[in-house]
């Protein structure tokens, strides 16, 4: 087998010191020869272990409000994070005003991310090495690529589940499932081919990997815990309650169980964002799986933009109970202008995990979807998967009291909020829970507040395609984007 037209991606890949596994077939093609090579091919550019994958969509969310700072603060990166923060259909053209469209080069990241998974799914075919060594590899490509296109649709797409839509008329992301290049333009598919996709390769991931479960291949590569965790989540975007049941049950036979964090210690309590144990860190012992890069990130420290608090307006901090021992080790108090630091990110973070909770949450929510649509026996299933996690957080704990089903999913939409919070969740949920309101405060270095409104269902929920993709794809079509976006003075 010739994989032709991607000298690029293994140049990428020798320069990155994947190995020395290439076989040289002429000046412009490459091909490697064994299912060890391509694992390598894999672990060097099919994970995104130095790519921030998401480097905006925290700051888009309702998690976060804006700060007057001092006037060192407004320097030109912070100023620039305006275009983003306050959802400008142009953000595009904004940021590149001050040279920084890098914020949005996740659309082409995640498709070279693809590529190097395309290639190692349509390789292993003919390479050499044992069934067990290409059925791992392979699940774990398809587990990636499966990944990659569930971020890709739900940014540059609306939702699954958009009201008075359906997912068969909805501009979806271009599919791209084959190593070759082409030279002509790609269309976008539908948002409901996107997903068949994503859920076939998902699929098929979870029975290759089921039988790699002894394999001890470590937190910086998908195995078959992660693999379900991973169709749970996939699933739980497509309200399809019961593969999310289905595919949790999977993984919580062998999961870490889930941290007691009202007797949990960060390695540094004065300071917690130096500690090395914080809830993004491989040494966090409810972590299924790591990866991903944080250079690019906007983030919520010292900048003009801060974690949320106010409760007249619902701010995040505002829904932590007094008792919940999560509110000190995701935030720390620093000043009266960054009153709180993302703390969940210490010093070996990373860009993303994938970890224990999020599998009770996808339960709970499931069986809560179950109860409202009449099956009564689901509604205490779902209380006691949020019972579970809350017994590890809350150290004045009380069991949830079931009530009306429309009550129960509110809770596990608030729980979600405080367990996930900066995890690349938050936007992401708010797109499939019917795209709210929300507001964003900007201040300028006078202290003039303007108040900027994402409606609901904005089309501002689907992220503009970046006008790099756009210049070198001819056949794709760019999102119907919002009017440009004007504040109120408050």
């Amino acid at each position: 087998m010739k994989v032709k037209n991607i000298l690029t991606i293994f140049i990428v890949c020798i320069l990155s010191s994947c190995g020395d596994f290439l076989k040289e077939v002429s000046q412009d093609e490459f091909e490697p020869k064994t299912a060890t090579a391509y694992q390598e091919l894999l672990n060097g550019e099919g994970y995104s272990t130095t790519i921030c994958l998401d480097p905006i969509t925290d700051v888009l969310s309702d998690d976060v409000e804006g700060v007057q700072g001092q006037s060192y603060n407004y320097t030109d990166e912070n100023l620039a994070h305006r275009a983003v923060y306050t959802w400008q259909p142009n953000m595009y053209l904004l940021l590149a005003d001050y040279d920084m469209t890098s914020l949005l080069h996740a659309y082409q990241n995640l498709y070279k991310c693809i590529m190097a998974c395309n290639l190692v799914i349509d390789g292993l075919t003919d390479a050499d090495g044992t069934e067990d060594e290409k059925a791992q590899t392979r699940g774990e490509a398809l587990s990636l690529r499966a990944y990659y296109y569930f971020l890709l649709v739900n940014m540059y797409s609306m939702p699954y589940n958009c009201p008075g839509n359906t997912p068969e008329t909805l501009l979806g992301v271009p599919l791209v499932i084959e190593p070759e290049i082409k030279d002509e333009g790609i269309a976008r598919n539908t948002v409901a081919e996107v997903y068949a996709q994503i859920c076939k390769d998902i699929e098929e991931a979870c029975r290759l990997l089921d039988d790699k479960a002894s394999n001890n291949i470590g937190l910086f590569r998908i195995n078959y815990v992660g693999a379900h965790l991973l169709a749970s989540r996939i699933y739980l975007y497509m309200e399809n309650w019961d593969k999310v049941i289905e595919h949790v049950n999977t993984a919580l036979t062998n999961a870490p169980a889930l941290v007691d964090l009202t007797t949990y210690q960060l390695s540094n309590t004065s300071l917690p964002q130096y500690s090395t144990n914080n809830i993004i860190s491989r040494d966090f012992p409810e972590v299924i799986f790591i990866n991903g890069g944080v250079t690019g990130r906007i983030k919520t420290e010292a900048t003009l933009i801060k974690v949320s608090e106010s409760r007249s307006d619902g701010g995040l901090l505002s829904l932590y109970e007094p008792s919940d021992a999560r509110k000190g080790i995701f935030f720390s108090e620093m000043s009266m202008y960054y009153k709180y630091w993302m703390a969940k990110r210490g010093t070996q973070e990373q860009g993303f995990v994938w970890r224990t909770a999020e599998l009770y949450l996808n339960r709970a929510e499931a069986y809560a979807g179950k109860y409202v649509a009449g099956d009564n026996s689901c509604g205490q299933k779902s209380a006691d998967d949020l019972d579970a996690l809350r017994s590890k957080r809350l150290s004045d704990f009380t069991a949830y009291t079931l009530t009306t089903p429309e009550d129960l999913i509110e809770f596990c939409h608030e729980e979600r909020r405080r367990e996930l919070c900066f995890e690349s969740h938050r936007w992401f949920d708010l797109r499939r829970y019917g795209m709210p309101s929300i507001k964003h405060s900007w201040y300028d270095a006078s202290g003039n507040r303007t108040v900027y409104t994402l409606k609901e269902r904005d089309l501002g929920y689907a992220l503009p395609i970046p006008q790099d993709a756009m210049d070198t794809n001819s056949a794709l079509k760019q999102n119907e984007l919002a009017p440009e976006r004007i504040g109120e003075m408050n």
